[in-house]
């Protein structure tokens, strides 16, 4: 139970208001966000989707002042910024992908364990507890995951069978995952940095661009929240011929794998569903990581990346070409309430993933005027012309669950609307290895020595 409880405490410390992660975006409504300038960001702070989509309308002109500015009032060669070591690797196109077509509703065929599925559960927190509810119209289940995953230039899906042809990537979950990857050989997982232990019912791989600094290290995350949350089944969002009705509520296909945030085939478009904030100085989400050091982040504190993923999936695909097409976020529109477009009528369980790292006196640099800007970026940052660092945020996705265990905390957490945390199927057992990282809160190897990619 005391663990159970540092858990809670730790995420609530890092995560302040977690339990209401999903926002209320109608409060953009009075704000055409496309046109956000500074003077609309009061009307949307409280809102941090709204606030981070509006900043990058808000900051691009403001990052321009700024630059001409130091050009002005700094010699030339006075900047402090040093080059990034990473930057300049060329990736060739990416090979043309197809889509996958969904079976049914359900997706592939379900993932079946090579053992009895009980051997890789135990009691909730060793008592059966069964957790509260999580809102009054929503279920949640989470869990934690280990920072200790590959770093290597490899992408499975955007560049599959093509090792060393990526940016550089963090993975987590399912262990050994690279350029070759399918879902046939994460089927075969036997160890995950989310569900450890030797009998893993999670074998999903998720990956992130990596964290660089400016003198040739890698910066791995302390550790990673992963959130799974939908409407509940009795929820109006979830009933047909209600006046708020979302669509037609699902559960996680099979076998589903999309790619989301900043997309790289439209690098000039703001990333959907990213952000990055600090728990020190205004706390507030910016779309890059200057900004969140010049609010006041600190050394000591935590700074996290926020990414979701689409609620909406079109029913007939388990990939795209593009990786994002066959899902999408819902929205508005005149109608006054949040719902999935016709396209994408099935509403899903959201995946959100929030990456935590211990600031360092070395991840933040300050300029001659005082003002602080950030001295670590992502591996994918160069492939965005004039970005700001952090900017280029995005994740991945491969499901493969033990179909067994996902109908467990999809009925049980997801269904019932209950608040469930790490690995808490809602149902009175518990993922073993799934509540913190084997080696605890603190990330023992934070930096990598990384050569210079070629």
């Amino acid at each position: 139970m005391m663990q159970h409880l540092f858990a809670l405490l730790a995420l609530a410390l890092v995560f302040p208001g977690a339990a209401h992660a999903q926002q209320d975006t109608a409060k953009c409504a009075t704000v055409t966000v496309s046109r956000a300038t500074e003077a609309d960001v009061p009307a949307l702070v409280a809102d941090a989707e709204c606030f981070s989509k509006a900043m990058v309308s808000a900051a691009s002109s403001q990052a321009l002042r700024l630059k001409k500015a130091r050009e002005l009032t700094e010699p030339a060669g006075s900047a402090e910024e040093p080059d990034d070591p990473h930057a300049g690797h060329e990736m060739p196109p990416a090979p043309e992908a197809a889509w996958v077509p969904s079976p049914s509703l359900d997706g592939g065929a379900a993932l079946l364990a090579e053992f009895p599925v009980e051997r890789g559960l135990r009691p909730a927190w060793g008592s059966g507890a069964i957790p509260g509810p999580y809102t009054a119209n929503e279920g949640a289940f989470r869990f934690t995951c280990g920072g200790e995953g590959a770093l290597i230039p490899d992408d499975p899906l955007v560049y599959p069978g093509q090792p060393g042809k990526s940016h550089l990537h963090l993975f987590f979950g399912a262990d050994g995952v690279d350029a070759d990857t399918t879902m046939a050989t994460l089927a075969k997982t036997t160890s995950s940095t989310c569900n450890y232990g030797d009998k893993v019912l999670n074998r999903s791989a998720y990956w992130m661009p990596a964290m660089l600094d400016d003198q040739g290290f890698a910066r791995r995350p302390d550790w990673i929240a992963v959130y799974y949350k939908r409407a509940k089944a009795t929820s109006p969002q979830c009933t047909p011929g209600s006046s708020n009705f979302m669509g037609t509520c699902v559960a996680l296909p099979n076998q589903i794998r999309f790619v989301y945030g900043w997309d790289q085939t439209k690098p000039d478009d703001p990333g959907k569903g990213m952000s990055w904030y600090c728990t020190a100085g205004t706390g507030k989400h910016f779309t890059n990581l200057d900004d969140v050091f010049a609010s006041g982040c600190t050394a000591g504190s935590t700074l996290v990346a926020d990414i979701s993923f689409p609620n909406c999936w079109d029913g007939k695909h388990l990939d795209a070409p593009d990786h994002r097409s066959h899902v999408s976020f819902g929205g508005y529109g005149s109608w006054g309430y949040y719902r999935c477009p016709t396209t994408h009528p099935y509403v899903i369980p959201q995946t959100e993933n929030k990456y935590a790292w211990t600031v360092t006196a070395d991840m933040i640099g300050a300029r001659t005027d005082g003002t602080k800007y950030s001295r670590v970026r992502l591996s994918s940052d160069h492939m965005k012309a004039n970005a700001k660092p952090g900017e280029t945020l995005h994740g991945d996705y491969m499901e493969q669950w033990v179909g067994a265990a996902k109908a467990m905390w999809h009925a049980g957490c997801i269904d019932k609307g209950l608040d469930c945390s790490g690995g808490d199927l809602g149902n009175s057992l518990q993922l073993i290895g799934a509540s913190q990282p084997k080696y605890g809160w603190a990330q023992p190897e934070p930096r990598v020595a990384m050569a210079e990619h070629p």
